[in-house]
């Protein structure tokens, strides 16, 4: 068996427990591969993971927040592995896709190597940049792919399915996973999503209006986005917020349900109702 291994070498805390977990894993017999930037920073170049992914091990554990499960997905969600999250804590992490801590990580981990545990697939959404009738890129979100300009407000036509929907007059549009609704999608009031529901949220960024909510479409359905005016604007198409390629004003951002599925390891641990009360503290008064 081999373990995929990457974590925030900038968070002190998971870049020594990355080191000391993949030396607890070898000397179990249990080969490791490290994220690229990782095994540089603990000089074990030797170890280091493809640039590419992770392809080739049987799952990944992924130490840090919220973003360091968003690059391991980005790295082994091509490739069908499963990831097992431990959340590091740290300032502004929730810890949503995480699943175990960091003082239960190795008894997580034998759980894991025994096969006690189960995989939940996740949903992502799918953006292809077209032009001219011609696919010039795609990308896979696990929790949202955004578009939006530098500086100033957009005017974006929106159809689904074909169907003509409206014009968001808007600093930007969020087209999220029920995965994502609890990230950048909940800061710009869209509404919380289970992540077994099969829907893609449209959740536009600061409407220029008070008339205007965020829309739930069917995994099956095609949404094109055109930006009508961006008034010599640089446009921005951000995949989970780590990732930017720039478009042009003519391009059409065509969204749908991506082919690949994010994997992540459950040990029947919190559920996601728990998560939202206990990370998010919802409802309660402070």
């Amino acid at each position: 068996m081999v373990v995929g291994i990457i974590a925030n070498p900038m968070r002190e805390s998971a870049f020594l427990s990355a080191g000391e977990l993949s030396a607890w894993l070898r000397g179990r017999g249990v080969g490791t591969l490290l994220h690229a930037e990782l095994a540089t920073a603990l000089g074990q170049e030797g170890l280091s993971a493809s640039p590419d992914g992770f392809e080739g091990v049987d799952f990944v554990l992924a130490l840090g927040g919220d973003g360091t499960l968003l690059a391991a997905n980005r790295l082994s969600a091509p490739y069908g592995i499963p990831i097992l999250g431990v959340h590091m804590g740290g300032p502004g992490s929730f810890g949503f896709l995480t699943e175990t801590s960091p003082d239960a990580c190795r008894s997580a981990v034998e759980r894991v190597l025994r096969g006690e545990y189960r995989v939940e697939e996740r949903l992502m959404v799918r953006a292809q940049v077209m032009r001219e009738g011609r696919t010039l890129s795609a990308s896979d979100g696990l929790n949202e792919i955004v578009l939006r300009a530098q500086q100033r407000m957009l005017k974006m036509r929106v159809t689904v399915g074909g169907t003509y929907i409206t014009t968001y007059a808007a600093d930007g549009i969020i087209v999220a996973t029920p995965t994502g609704s609890t990230a950048y999608n909940l800061a710009a009031g869209g509404p919380l999503v289970h992540p077994s529901v099969e829907a893609i949220l449209l959740t536009p960024i600061c409407p220029h209006t008070l008339n205007v909510r965020s829309l739930l479409t069917g995994v099956r359905d095609v949404i094109d986005v055109q930006v009508e005016s961006s008034l010599r604007d640089t446009l921005l198409l951000t995949v989970d917020g780590q990732v930017s390629e720039p478009v042009e004003t003519e391009d059409c951002i065509r969204f749908s349900q991506s082919p690949v599925k994010g994997r992540f390891i459950s040990l029947d641990g919190p559920n996601f109702y728990g998560r939202v009360q206990a990370r998010l503290r919802l409802g309660e008064r402070f």
